[in-house]
């Protein structure tokens, strides 16, 4: 340990030092959610005047970086967070990669070389190593990659005593850094990103209700972001012999957890653990999972990629949108033809549910939203706007739920399709949407007659 101590004093530099050794046209990469070097970013919001010709990589969700609303400055992102989309309003460049979680990792492969890559890790622990703490994703295995393969990328470790020491599993690295791997060592002190599962409203509880109909005792879990998969948790407490295998471990899980609901003795992989590559919550899951040996975190890779969840039993992936058109193609990164996040992990879960026995691919979304001009729209819509990408296609998609009940579309001819998907649309808006559907020739003979659908297929919950 004296070793990597004397070591570590060697590394150590101030934030001024750290961005006095940018040049122009550099490109500067950031762990992502937990591993945001907050110091670093505080430190190039005060010098922003300095930052032009710079190029920056990452998501920043979780940190106030307003240095990239200047002039110069170029952000590449595969998910749009509220500064990525203040900066594109205004004087930044932001440029979005359509790009899957599990492939971030191999961009720095194939892409143009960075010249420095910060992330942040919790202090030295008694064995003479980092740890990655809450977001193993896919900084872990770059951070390896890039030392071994790019090492004129200055690697930089922000130390902060605030992160939780968290486990991973010996054969994916333990979620742990060497000493040797970080060139240069700055150190912070702030807080980790608090995540508070959001209230929800009589919507959001109707979703989760319909939802929770569809989970099975042994089922595995993934939850993704969102007010309804992070509150479905709350609505399992009475199930058994559940397990835990998602992208995003929150305080949703732990409360599942803690109700005893949550064994993992049935998922068929990482059997006794809950796994994850990254986790968000309070201090309450800061302080559960800090050397916890019923959790482990991951590299994105050995979580999300589609062939590991179809080696999970009964996964149910639960996962957020915000449009839904009558053929099933759905949208959850976009607003019409602009980005608004990205697509994460969520078509991976939901098409490898399908694959995993028994498993489950869940979109919830509600069935309106109301404009800040006080319109409200329907979220069914019978088909989107020119330009809009699509985040789920029409032939990945399982389960469609709204508050007003749930569809399976998966092996639904396209015309019961959208007569399923009106049959959970606002009422409101379902005789817009017949008419619609009639002039896209999706109606054929069976909404004109009102032919029933299969109840293996469908079902409407009568709110």
């Amino acid at each position: 340990m004296q070793e990597s101590q004397a070591i570590y004093r060697q590394k150590h530099v101030t934030y001024r030092q750290l961005i006095d050794r940018l040049e122009p046209r550099d490109s500067v990469a950031f762990g992502g959610w937990a591993g945001h070097p907050d110091g670093f970013i505080r430190a190039l919001n005060a010098q922003a005047e300095g930052l032009e010709s710079l190029v920056f990589w990452s998501s920043f969700a979780t940190s106030e970086a307003r240095f990239l609303n200047r002039s110069g400055v170029v952000t590449t992102t595969g998910f749009y967070g509220p500064w990525e989309r203040a900066a594109r309003a205004g004087e930044g460049t932001v440029l979005y990669t359509p790009i899957q979680f599990t492939h971030a990792m191999e961009s720095y492969r194939v892409g143009d070389p960075i010249d420095l890559f910060a992330v942040r890790v919790s202090p030295l622990q008694a064995n003479g190593r980092f740890n990655a703490s809450l977001s193993s994703s896919w900084e872990y295995r770059a951070i390896h990659w890039l030392k071994e393969n790019r090492p004129e990328t200055t690697i930089v470790f922000e130390v902060n005593p605030n992160l939780p020491a968290v486990r991973g599993l010996a054969q994916h690295g333990g979620n742990e850094y060497a000493i040797e791997l970080p060139d240069l060592i700055v150190e912070d002190d702030s807080p980790p990103y608090l995540l508070p599962t959001p209230e929800p409203d009589d919507v959001a509880r109707g979703i989760a209700s319909n939802v929770v109909a569809l989970v099975e005792d042994g089922s595995t879990l993934q939850l993704g972001f969102g007010t309804v998969p992070m509150m479905v948790g709350s609505f399992l407490r009475n199930h058994r012999h559940l397990g835990i295998h998602t992208e995003m471990f929150c305080d949703a899980h732990v409360d599942l957890i803690e109700s005893g609901a949550v064994t993992n003795d049935r998922k068929g992989l990482y059997d006794g653990v809950s796994v994850a590559t990254f986790a968000a919550g309070t201090e309450k899951l800061w302080r559960w999972v800090e050397d916890n040996p019923e959790f482990a975190l991951l590299p994105v890779e050995e979580v999300n990629r589609t062939d590991v969840v179809a080696r999970v039993r009964k996964l149910v992936s639960v996962n957020s949108a915000l449009m839904v058109d009558l053929t099933g193609q759905t949208c959850a990164h976009c607003l019409g033809t602009k980005t608004y996040s990205g697509l994460g992990g969520a078509f991976e879960f939901t098409y490898g549910a399908q694959l995993s026995p028994g498993g489950k691919g869940i979109v919830c979304l509600p069935s309106t939203t109301r404009l800040r001009d006080g319109r409200v729209v329907s979220n069914v819509v019978a088909s989107y706007p020119r330009g809009t990408r699509i985040t789920i296609p029409e032939h990945c998609i399982d389960w469609v739920v709204t508050e007003y009940g749930a569809a399976r579309l998966k092996f639904l001819p396209l015309e019961q399709r959208a007569k399923a998907l009106i049959e959970i649309a606002h009422p409101d808006f379902r005789e817009v949407l017949e008419r619609e559907a009639h002039d896209k020739d999706l109606d054929s003979h069976i909404l004109r007659n009102s032919t029933p659908l299969p109840e293996t297929f469908f079902f409407r919950t009568g709110r």
